[in-house]
């Protein structure tokens, strides 16, 4: 960080030296500028060290120098600094000396000696608080930040960074640059320990002071970190347009590195929409850029979510080896944070893979790692990944005691992702207790949160304009309060004239803000009473599916055996006892036939509620079974084509049993009313979506003038909610076709890796 007393050297220098000193400022707070500018400002700075007489403005270049030089010149950055300490020790200028260690602190931050970076601004704050040293404190306070973000002690970073955006504020001659990197940093750290409009309201802030004042680098940077926060609220459009922006920015400035940092996130991006080729050539467009650089926790990234892609993708062959490449990248880059997310990561994966000792071996060590960063969220997802562990090994009370600490780390009222998560995972556990109390209200809780995700957006909006206004109010109190102690009796009079405008303009505006808030509300309350009944309907069928089950399990495994055990019983009976032509043995024969014919009910309606094949051996057989019973009858002939359907196992249980169901119900239909003789299925798995083609021969009915029964209307509703389309077309005698189309959806349980810009 450039030492506060810049300022003082231009004052008492020469033009050229003022002149260099303004390239001494682009070139630190631009961070990735161009290496030949950064040494054209050193070898000026050694120019002028070099004719330069006066002791103090010497010191004070040499300072300057020190900030400069690159990590390479190490040595020879500490020497000036420690000189420039010396100096400053011998005169008694303690403010000197705060400019001195925070110097000291930025040279081995390039360093990555972050402990020893972490002693010297921790002076730095100590003596710059004794002397009341308010820009000191600010440089102390951002270097404290940045140091606890890289050893990953989130929290302490994020209330160093509060603090010197804090003290900025109340600065007279605010620092216009180093404000909009506390902005860009607290939006940051904010997003990572699940403050998300926080997060929102921070980079907003920065990215308007960084466009009124055309700080395009930096503007850049903040687009890429505000998209990484939309991602991580599943606003996926706005997410995009961020990244975008950020893109065009850098390729305009040439920024490798930065692009590179783009690229995965808009890898993120596209993983969440399922474009999975899209997102792996982000990837490898930004492994380039990183390996030409040496990033290791930018080739961490790109391992870790190169993995997750291939996951998603059902392609698991290389997922160990990304992971593995990944923790290797994080541990060269000394980036915990990195580590923690590769380590939970690939516990998720082997997990899935029912590899459970090495899983659980992974997210513990992600748990060491992020309880040690203070990240809330974060150890609130690993826990709660431990306890789903520990549901399946059927260890309940150890579960349910990692899923109560999660509950303990995380906010619950934000909708967020891994909250939904832990409520399912709560319910699961206290549903395989039997404590079905329990398992409902988490149930509930999980759909409540699915409501309220249609509202977070305008939450996150409005706090976002509200926080503006306050920031923009205070600037605008603190400019009129010193244009009052400059200006004359008539000016200050005419500037609160302009205060008043201004205030009547900002009220104005928040006043048409409100009313399109809530003509907004008003239009969207229709539909979130829709969204609601959804749900709503959703967890009904959950639940009626999962009577049938429970039914259909009772008759075909316990009043199935216990007929098919009479039914030997009475076979045993005839073979020992009863002589062929024996009057019982006409009554037992008739108890026989019977006994079978309970036997055969049963086992139809075993199959109605809950088709064992479907439970058993999957969808595709399930349809074949239900075809081959139809056929079995003898009086229709049913010809199947049914293309794909391989990955059936991998649907939701919810939509595999309601594609049958519709099916079933189509084929009743044709049973009980159509009369036909012969009856084409085809079943088509595309690309997104499944179609059902069945065509009869039977009597057929006027569509035009036929509404149909309660039949076609129960499978018009099953389609509907599946959210998608049918068509019915017939004629009569001339037989009827159906025609129905259902989308595929699906969503992924891993954490995607931002990278973020500090």
């Amino acid at each position: 960080m450039q030492p506060p007393k810049s300022r003082k050297i231009v004052a008492c220098g020469s033009e050229k030296l003022v002149f260099v000193l303004i390239l001494v400022n682009m070139a630190f707070y631009t961070c990735f500028g161009q290496a030949n500018d950064k040494k054209v400002v050193v070898d000026s700075l050694s120019k002028l060290i070099q004719k330069e007489r006066n002791p103090s403005t010497r010191v004070r270049l040499l300072l300057e120098r020190a900030i400069q030089l690159p990590s390479s010149n190490y040595d020879q950055a500490i020497h000036d600094a420690t000189s420039a300490l010396d100096h400053y020790r011998a005169e008694y200028d303690e403010k000197g000396m705060v400019n001195a260690y925070v110097a000291l602190g930025s040279i081995n931050h390039q360093q990555k000696a972050y402990r020893n970076a972490l002693y010297y601004d921790s002076l730095a704050m100590a003596l710059a608080e004794k002397v009341n040293f308010s820009e000191g404190k600010v440089l102390a306070y951002r270097n404290l930040g940045r140091e606890y973000a890289a050893i990953g002690n989130i929290l302490d970073a994020k209330s160093s960074y509060e603090k010197a955006l804090e003290l900025e504020l109340a600065l007279k001659n605010k620092d216009l640059v180093r404000l909009i990197s506390n902005y860009n940093q607290l939006g940051i750290v904010s997003r990572i320990v699940g403050k998300f409009e926080e997060s929102v309201a921070y980079l907003s802030e920065g990215i308007q002071l960084a466009e009124k004042n055309g700080q395009i680098r930096m503007l850049a940077q903040m687009y890429m970190n505000l998209g990484n926060t939309y991602n991580e609220t599943s606003n996926y459009q706005e997410a995009a347009n961020m990244h975008l922006k950020s893109v065009k920015i850098k390729e305009r400035l040439d920024d490798r590195l930065g692009l590179g940092q783009s690229f995965t996130n808009l890898s993120i991006v596209f993983l969440a929409a399922k474009e999975f080729d899209k997102a792996i050539s982000y990837l490898r467009k930004s492994q380039q850029i990183n390996a030409a650089f040496k990033n290791y926790k930018g080739l961490g990234l790109n391992a870790s979510n190169l993995a997750i892609i291939y996951i998603e993708k059902g392609e698991v062959d290389s997922v160990s080896l990304f992971f593995k490449e990944a923790i290797a990248n994080f541990s060269r880059a000394s980036d915990n944070r990195g580590l923690a997310l590769a380590f939970h990561n690939f516990g998720k994966f082997l997990f899935d893979i029912n590899k459970l000792d090495t899983a659980e071996v992974m997210m513990e060590k992600a748990l060491r790692l992020r309880t040690a960063a203070g990240s809330n969220t974060e150890i609130c997802t690993t826990l709660a990944n431990l306890g789903q562990l520990e549901i399946r090994r059927g260890n309940f009370s150890k579960a349910e005691n990692y899923l109560l600490e999660a509950q303990r780390y995380i906010d619950t009222t934000k909708t967020t992702r891994a909250l939904s998560d832990l409520y399912t995972y709560l319910s699961d556990l206290y549903s395989q207790k039997r404590n079905y109390g329990k398992a409902l209200t988490y149930l509930k809780k999980v759909l409540d949160l699915e409501r309220n995700s249609f509202t977070e957006n305008e939450r996150i909006a409005l706090l976002k304009a509200e926080s503006k206004y306050e920031l923009e109010k205070r600037d605008l109190e603190l400019a009129l309060e010193r244009e009052r102690q400059r200006e004359h009796q008539v000016k200050t009079f005419l500037i609160g004239v302009l205060v008043v405008l201004a205030f009547i303009a900002i009220i104005s505006v928040l006043w048409i803000r409100r009313k399109q808030v809530k003509e907004r509300h008003q239009a969207q309350l229709q539909q979130l009473t829709q969204e609601h009944l959804i749900a709503t309907t959703q967890a009904l069928r959950g639940a009626e599916e999962a009577e049938r089950k429970k039914i259909a399990n009772k008759l075909h495994d316990e009043v199935g055996a216990l007929l098919s055990i009479a039914k030997l019983n009475v076979d045993q009976l005839e073979a020992d006892v009863f002589a062929i032509d024996s009057e019982a043995m006409i009554k037992l024969q008739t108890a026989k036939k019977l006994l079978g014919e309970m036997g055969e009910t049963v086992r139809a309606i075993s199959h109605s509620l809950a088709p064992v094949a479907l439970e058993k051996y999957g969808l595709k057989p399930a349809i074949l079974d239900l075809i081959n019973a139809v056929n079995a009858s003898g009086k229709i002939s049913v010809e199947t084509i049914i293309e794909g359907l391989e990955g059936a196992d991998s649907w939701n249980n919810e939509f595999r049993f309601g594609l049958y169901r519709i099916l079933q119900e189509v084929l009743n239909n044709i049973i009980k009313h159509a009369q036909a003789t012969h009856v084409l299925v085809q079943v088509v798995e595309l690309e997104r979506s499944i179609t059902i083609y069945v065509e009869d021969n039977g009597k057929g009915f006027d569509t035009t003038t036929t509404s149909g029964g309660a039949g076609l209307n129960l499978l018009k509703h099953n389609v509907a909610y599946f959210n998608g389309i049918i068509e019915v077309n017939g004629r009569k005698n001339q037989g009827t076709f159906v025609l129905i189309e259902l989308p595929l959806a699906g969503s992924s349980a891993y954490e995607t890796n931002h990278e973020d810009w500090p």
